[in-house]
């Protein structure tokens, strides 16, 4: 695709990958460390809160979205058929219509499962063998004959004849057909009681053991397409927090079984991979069956205090987006929109002058501790600005920002693009979202050759990161299982964190983090996860296992998005013990308690 390409639709209104074509998704994609991570021969399980990205990456691994990236390793992966991606979503409708089925044994909702999920598989093959096919012959006429001797091997492989014509989208007309067909027969199965007289299963050929169909299809385009002894598939299957426990168990059967050339990418929700169990009696190994990635990084953590590459990556959804979506974006920068933040920003030694207001702040703010240590650091300016001046800056700011605020006298302190970035917490959808909403307000000014954006004041941009925090919060409460329970636990740490941060002496650390420990009861290590995985509270990850969840033990950051509401700063601080938190404001937590999977189920649902 031409760089500079522009599309009718404003792609700022548009944040979840499922709704954008695969021009749009290629244009606006931005390739991360996990992207490249992923590119490679091995099994992996993507676990990401709602909005993280998910479904963008194994998207962009699929062979039709890859050969289409404006990315040099994407160029190098297609140029020398390393890696063929396939990319199948796990749909909620077709999850529903496995739920659905009055099924007399196990046994024959496992075989379902695999007859649907081998047919699914198949189509997703159509759609990437397509994609080869343009890729790797390009004179048409060459293509056209390839491409029917092709069909009618795979038709005969798949269905037991050849009258599956002789393009691709003839043979994706007869599976959607035989889908359709297998819904029928079970129907009419199930009023009956059997199958009619003399009538055969539908789609005989995709009840074969599971990803067998697929393998075939693989095996026979390999050899029409010359691709190499060593190319490698990639089957990214979407979304697999739609699947139940032994559905996951199915799968997790051909991740420990060795795979040759075919490898798992499979995506889901941070603890909505259910079990490690297999159907033999060897559970999967983590780091030898497969890795976990977990896609849910803290720039801030990741990248020093200044958030350097959380900055970036949010700058390149941005920018990107611009470039596409209309004429008057196309020079537009955040900075420009938005200026700098008050409160984030780097720091200046000059704003701590011996009569600086910040200095007078202090004073008046800090602990006796930490006044007596800034009197101590203040001989020498390097030291005092890393120990003091960095860590106060924000917080004496903000705290006194709210303690003077009268009548209708607006915050303005959340404001900045570096504040926008931050209350992003590195979530795509949710940075587009939040960048729509200061387009939405903004104002433009119209001269000869240019469109220019007028600055959104400090008090406009409060008040839209505000709402959207406080939105972003109320809409917990009408999640399907424990909604309001998980509302009363997230305001009651905020709350808390407030208090800290406005009614107690300031040290040069901030509570921004909740810590677990096996003392942790059900109830609330149940909510816990449930708001790992919708991006309210985030493991503290460190470079050496960047990957793993904690398990009824562990630091959770409270999500940077709450922090308008709440009133506090979104900055990386020191944790407390969540009992102690919960204990402060002890109201009643309803002990709905309804089992780990239903409680997790919720979490399938998309972020409205």
């Amino acid at each position: 695709m031409a760089t500079g390409k522009r599309f009718p639709r404003d792609l700022f209104e548009i944040e979840n990958a499922r709704n954008l074509t695969r021009d749009e998704l290629v244009a606006t994609f931005v390739p991360t460390k996990a992207f490249r991570r992923l590119l490679s021969a091995k099994n992996h399980v993507v676990l990401g809160s709602r909005g993280s990205g998910k479904t963008a990456l194994a998207k962009a691994l699929s062979h039709d979205h890859l050969s289409r990236l404006d990315d040099q390793m994407s160029r190098e992966v297609i140029r020398s058929r390393s890696f063929i991606g396939i990319y199948v979503p796990t749909k909620l409708e077709w999850v529903g219509g496995l739920r659905n089925k009055p099924w007399q044994s196990e046994a024959e909702k496992e075989l379902f499962f695999q007859w649907r999920l081998n047919v699914a598989t198949c189509m997703a093959f159509l759609t990437t063998l397509r994609s080869c096919l343009e890729a790797y012959m390009p004179n048409k006429a060459q293509r056209a004959k390839v491409e029917a001797e092709l069909v009618s091997e795979v038709g005969i492989s798949w269905a037991g004849h050849s009258s599956t014509g002789n393009t691709i989208g003839a043979l994706q007309t007869f599976l959607e057909d035989i889908e359709y067909e297998k819904q029928q027969q079970l129907a009419r199965t199930r009023a009956l009681g059997h199958l009619r007289d003399g009538e055969e299963p539908v789609g005989i050929g995709f009840g074969a053991d599971l990803f067998v169909p697929l393998r075939r299809g693989m095996k026979l385009a390999a050899r029409a397409l010359c691709l190499p002894l060593d190319c490698t598939w990639l089957l990214c299957l979407d979304e697999a927090e739609f699947l139940d426990e032994m559905h996951h168990r199915i799968l997790n059967s051909h991740l420990r079984t060795h795979s040759d050339n075919l490898f798992f990418k499979i995506t889901t929700m941070p603890y909505c991979h259910y079990t490690l169990a297999t159907n033999t009696k060897v559970s999967l190994n983590v780091g030898q069956d497969f890795e976990y990635v977990y896609i849910d990084q803290d720039p801030v953590v990741h990248a020093g205090h200044e958030g350097v590459e959380g900055h970036q990556f949010a700058g390149a959804i941005f920018n990107k987006r611009a470039l596409v979506s209309g004429r008057k974006y196309r020079d537009l920068s955040l900075r420009e929109m938005l200026g700098g933040s008050v409160l984030l920003d780097s720091k200046r030694a000059e704003d701590w002058g011996p009569r600086s207001e910040n200095l007078s702040l202090l004073r008046r703010y800090a602990s006796r501790e930490t006044i007596e240590r800034a009197e101590k650091l203040s001989v020498n300016q390097k030291e005092f600005m890393d120990q003091i001046g960095r860590k106060m800056h924000g917080a004496l700011r903000l705290r006194h920002a709210v303690a003077t605020q009268t009548g209708r006298k607006e915050l303005t302190v959340y404001s900045g693009d570096t504040m926008a970035i931050r209350c992003g917490d590195a979530n795509p959808r949710r940075l587009i979202r939040i960048f729509n909403s200061f387009l939405l307000a903004a104002k433009w000014q119209h001269s000869p050759g240019r469109t220019a954006v007028v600055r959104l004041r400090p008090n406009v941009q409060t008040r839209i990161l505000t709402g959207f925090s406080t939105s972003t919060l109320s809409r917990v409460q009408s999640e399907e299982v424990n909604g309001p329970e998980l509302y009363e636990f997230l305001k009651r740490i905020g709350d808390y964190m407030h208090d800290s941060l406005h009614n107690e002496p300031l040290t040069t650390d901030q509570i921004s983090s909740v810590r677990v420990d096996r003392t942790v009861d059900d109830l609330s290590w149940m909510l816990t996860k449930m708001a790992v995985g919708l991006g309210l509270l985030f493991p503290n990850t460190n470079a050496n296992y960047p990957d793993e969840m904690p398990e009824r033990e562990g630091t959770f950051r409270f999500a940077y998005v709450l922090a308008p509401h709440f009133r506090i700063l979104p900055r990386k601080g020191k944790a407390r013990k969540l009992e102690t938190i919960l204990r402060r404001h002890r109201g009643k937590v309803a002990p709905a308690f309804q089992g780990e999977q239903m409680a997790l189920a919720f979490l399938s649902g998309d972020e409205d």
